[in-house]
């Protein structure tokens, strides 16, 4: 014989459903706040960098400052525009910088400095937009000291993550994004990675 719920406890199921579905979009909203919030801190004590030439915690309990602030620029029929919203780079990648921004490689170079500057990002976030970079490219980076640097991308390439030559030290100033790779496979434990070179171009100060 078929069972049928009786109208109270049908009422119970809806009402405890809602409450999930509400509690779910509740959660999701507040990681959504807390996500700008953070940027906001961050781009925040960029400025304070920015002025007095000092490094400052985007939160007194960081572990990392910002280290610069980065946009990627693509060829349009009006000019160069942006892909995005500006990224600011934090000292060092760790898995905790990483979930507030792309993260400078502290064994590589600095802004500025000879030799091979690697930055890292997640593909789910702030590096998502790798996948629609080509050769040509610009990334527009600007220091704490005020310079702004232009790189040009020169090349793409997918590599397993055993390969470690693509971080290589090098001789001349070179710029390489480093990202998970596919990006439509958020999965954890990605045996690829997706690499971005660039060459620079030009230095110009921030403010003339």
């Amino acid at each position: 014989m078929q069972r049928t719920i009786s109208p109270a406890k049908h009422w119970i199921v809806i009402v405890l459903t809602s409450v999930l579905g509400c509690g779910l979009l509740i959660q999701g909203g507040y990681m959504q706040a807390k996500a700008h919030f953070a940027q906001f801190l961050i781009e925040r004590a960029f400025e304070k960098t920015l002025v007095d030439n000092q490094p400052h915690k985007p939160w007194s309990w960081a572990d990392t400052h910002p280290v610069a602030k980065m946009r990627v620029l693509q060829q349009q029929t009006d000019g160069l525009q942006p892909l995005g919203s500006d990224l600011y780079v934090l000292a060092g990648a760790s898995g905790r910088n990483l979930a507030f921004g792309p993260g400078l490689m502290l064994g590589g170079a600095a802004l500025g400095d000879q030799g091979h500057m690697i930055i890292a990002g997640h593909r789910d976030s702030h590096f998502m937009r790798l996948q629609y970079v080509k050769v040509g490219d610009i990334i527009e980076l600007y220091s704490t000291a005020g310079e702004r640097v232009l790189y040009q991308i020169t090349a793409t390439q997918v590599v397993h993550e055993t390969d470690i030559e693509v971080l290589a030290p090098t001789p001349d100033s070179h710029l390489t994004l480093i990202t998970c790779y596919p990006f439509d496979q958020l999965s954890g434990n990605a045996e690829y990675r997706y690499i971005v070179e660039a060459k620079p171009l030009e230095a110009k100060p921030l403010y003339s």
